[in-house]
């Protein structure tokens, strides 16, 4: 017994030697046969998906053959341990109904007698192990039982220790490939910001590969670049940032921050994305410089076209001609419309918006708001819920105004029904003043929600049955809302209509009496 139970330790060291599958399942098949002294051993996988024994791993000179041979379930000795999930002795095979010869004529070997036990861990059936003929003896008997067990189980755990293992690493290799193949520079910190991790594009971006026991603000402000306090501060989940280069070449980096945090909140890493964002950032003041431009530079002559449109619609004139100032008369108005959105998008689309807040109570803003727009919504039913119990909120009223119109006018332009409806109701939920414009239209797709909040994107024609609009008026709504510290998003189904949801921070409202 004390010999058995020393070759139980030094089993229990080799067991937990390796997480090499291979090597483990080898030195399992080597040790089964010393733990229960038999001449020879198996061990028999079982397949998850199609409940078969399977001999993994195979010694001699047959042991391809061997490995070819799968036991469907319920089959052999082997497949009747594991499927009943219990322990077999068999003396003498031959005598045994559920024998089957398949292994032997495979592997050239005589089974005489069997040991069989299931392999165990966590409450599933990994496999099974076989001491394969007595060594000394006739047959095994209960006293290897316990021994043989123990070995199995334990056996068991190395082995799904040794797969989570290889899992574990090969989802670290993988991690690993797409980390080390972005684009973008990633540094991962610890929770001070000490590097602990950056990729090649990240170490281009420093112009350093030595990282060791130095912050991430240390190693931005050495390679020269200005960043925000913050950088380590935010309370957030996630925080955006923009870096500039103070020295040498103009360089702008879009840096998204992300807090991964624990127990308590507490911060026990930080991941940085950076990705340049200089010629993004020059493309679009240019685009914006020319919008600015060309508006300005439309505009005087549309003032002069438009007033002689209107004298030239007074002369006495054939049908004709009537025909041709009236079609004048209403492009000239649409390019003007168009104009105006231009000219409104470039003065709000700015880097830092100017804002001047008043108490405004929000039943007023959105009043002022539907006669801002009356004329587009002339041909639509709008229904508006009591809003009084929203109280104030400090806002700048004109451009809040302005935004909330956009969405309304958008309510009705993108409508195609005969009876166009418009419902506006509002609530205060948790932190935030929650503002709904629900309208009967068409809908829209699950592909096109946030693109319609991108400069000049209209969906498709076909869809909306919409003619005319310059594609500014949702960006438009959104700049000014998110410039409050709020948020406008949408809610939608084809053929069901939208609701665009307006959140304004309730730290920002008053009670209004």
């Amino acid at each position: 017994m004390n010999d058995k139970f020393l070759l139980f330790l030094d089993a229990n060291r080799l067991l937990t030697s390796t997480f090499d599958i291979k090597k483990l399942l080898t030195i399992i098949m080597e040790l089964a046969s010393k733990v229960v002294n038999a001449e020879a051993s198996s061990l028999l996988l079982l397949d998850e998906d199609t409940k078969e024994l399977y001999f993994d791993v195979a010694i001699g000179e047959k042991a391809d053959e061997v490995k070819r041979v799968r036991l469907k379930p319920g089959e052999g000795i082997a497949g009747w341990c594991a499927a009943h999930n219990r322990s077999l002795i068999v003396e003498d095979v031959t005598k045994d109904a559920r024998w089957t010869k398949r292994s032997d004529e495979s592997s050239g070997f005589e089974t005489k007698s069997i040991i069989c036990v299931p392999m165990r861990c966590k409450g599933r059936i990994l496999g099974v192990i076989e001491g394969i003929n007595a060594r000394g003896r006739e047959f095994f008997t209960d006293e290897d039982l316990p021994f043989f067990e123990a070995f199995a189980n334990q056996a068991a755990v190395a082995l799904e220790n040794a797969r989570l293992f290889t899992k574990l690493t090969q989802e670290n290799e993988k991690i690993s490939a797409a980390f080390n193949g972005m684009s973008d520079a990633v540094f991962v910190t610890d929770g001070n910001g000490k590097i602990v991790q950056s990729n090649k594009p990240a170490c281009d971006l420093v112009n350093s590969e030595d990282f060791d026991d130095i912050s991430i603000e240390k190693v931005l402000g050495d390679a020269g670049f200005i960043f925000p306090e913050e950088l380590l501060k935010f309370e957030n989940k996630t925080k955006v940032f923009e870096i500039t280069k103070k020295t040498g070449k103009q360089l702008i980096l879009n840096c998204l921050a992300t807090r991964i945090t624990g127990d308590n909140d507490k911060v026990f890493s930080y991941i940085f994305v950076i990705r340049d964002i200089t010629e993004e950032k020059e493309e679009y003041l240019l685009h914006r410089s020319f919008l600015s431009l060309i508006s300005h530079k439309l505009k005087t002559p549309l003032v002069s076209i438009t007033g002689y449109i209107s004298i030239l619609s007074g002369e006495k004139l054939s049908p004709s001609q009537h025909k041709a100032i009236k079609v004048m008369k209403n492009q000239s108005e649409r390019l003007t419309e168009l104009v105006t959105d231009l000219l409104r998008f470039t003065v709000v689309d700015t880097e830092v918006l100017n804002l001047e807040k008043k108490k405004i109570p929000v039943k007023r803003i959105i009043s002022e708001a539907l006669g801002l727009v009356r004329k587009s919504l002339k041909a639509a039913e709008v229904n508006t819920a009591d809003l009084s119990k929203l109280g104030s909120i400090s806002v700048d009223k004109e451009k809040i105004k302005e935004a909330v119109g956009c969405v309304l006018e958008n309510a009705v332009k993108f409508n195609k029904q005969d009876k166009k409806i418009i419902n506006i109701s509002g609530d205060v939920e948790g932190d935030n003043i929650i503002l709904n414009i629900e309208d009967n239209g068409v809908g829209i797709a699950l592909s096109e929600k946030q693109k319609i909040f991108e400069n000049f994107y209209q969906i498709e024609e076909s869809f909306t049955g919409q003619v005319e609009g310059s594609g500014l008026g949702l960006p438009l709504a959104r700049r000014i809302i998110s410039a409050h510290g709020g948020s406008i998003d949408v809610a939608s189904k084809v053929g069901k209509g939208s609701k665009f949801i307006i959140k304004i921070p309730k730290s920002r409202i008053e009670t209004h009496e």
